[in-house]
């Protein structure tokens, strides 16, 4: 099965991605389960070491993948998937100077997948403000051994809100930029009243299970359906959607966010889309 979804090719490719979702689903604190898994891939790897050699950067890339994933799986295993029309608005917005003061997310950590370009995993630490991502080439995993004798192409950070993003996303490499600018406007797009995610099973899942899996007449029938679908390796997809989009075949001019303050005093803010023309 062609897996669309970089986190869907991790699990296939890393022997560690089961005992990493054990891990974190089963231990209470992150702290723990971040040093517990940590310890499991250093010992894979060793393992590894001992037919060739692992580099560095490999190790540290896979132990970024590695929390990540066990991060995506603590938090349910949210998938958000921009629908063409909605990424390709978005390509042609310019970012935010800010992010919102408050984010719209669909789970704690989540994978959002752009088309093309690849994906983010996704951590939202409440308390600091702030949002750690690894940004995931759209050739992640596709070859199961490659890996090991060479690091994946990633990239890492961290993003404080509302502050300004510029200084923030300035130290990125130029190529993953698009995929950043992606994800970002993704972000203060899932923010917008207009926005809606709807839950349902990929695109690559056959028709017939997912009918039955959709089946409301018979528990037992969907319990089924649902279990081979998930055994298959397809997943659920919270595909994001904006309601009566209008054609941009040739935007003439770029979409923006506008700030718009609001509350006693104009203490807060939120974020407008200006659509492209």
């Amino acid at each position: 099965m062609a897996m669309q979804y970089a986190v869907q090719r991790y699990a296939a490719t890393r022997p560690w991605a089961k005992r990493a979702g054990q891990i974190f689903s089963q231990t209470l604190k992150m702290e723990q389960a971040s040093e517990e898994l940590a310890e499991v891939a250093r010992r894979e790897l060793d393992r590894a070491a001992q037919v060739f050699p692992v580099p560095d950067a490999a190790r540290h890339s896979e132990g970024l993948l590695a929390l990540a994933y066990g991060c995506f799986v603590r938090e349910g295993r949210v998938i958000v998937h921009f629908e063409p029309a909605l990424t390709a608005a978005l390509a042609h917005t310019r970012l935010p100077s800010n992010l919102p003061d408050t984010l719209a997310l669909p789970a704690r950590a989540c994978f959002v997948h752009v088309d093309g370009l690849g994906g983010a995993c996704l951590y939202h630490d409440e308390a600091d403000a702030a949002l750690d991502l690894v940004l995931m080439g759209d050739t992640l995993g596709l070859d199961s051994t490659s890996w090991l004798v060479e690091a994946e192409v990633i990239a890492s950070l961290r993003i404080s809100y509302p502050g300004e993003l510029a200084e923030q996303i300035a130290a990125v490499d130029e190529a993953w930029q698009p995929l950043l600018a992606a994800v970002i406007n993704g972000l203060a797009l899932m923010t917008q009243p207009r926005a809606s995610l709807v839950r349902t099973w990929e695109s690559a899942a056959p028709q017939e299970m997912v009918v039955q899996a959709n089946d409301e007449t018979s528990h037992k029938a969907r319990q089924k359906a649902r279990s081979m679908l998930l055994k298959e390796g397809f997943s659920e997809v919270s595909y994001c959607r904006v309601e009566d989009l209008p054609a941009l075949d040739a935007p003439q001019t770029q979409g923006y966010w506008r700030r718009q303050a609001f509350g006693e005093g104009k203490a807060h803010s939120r974020l407008v889309w200006v659509l492209p023309r």
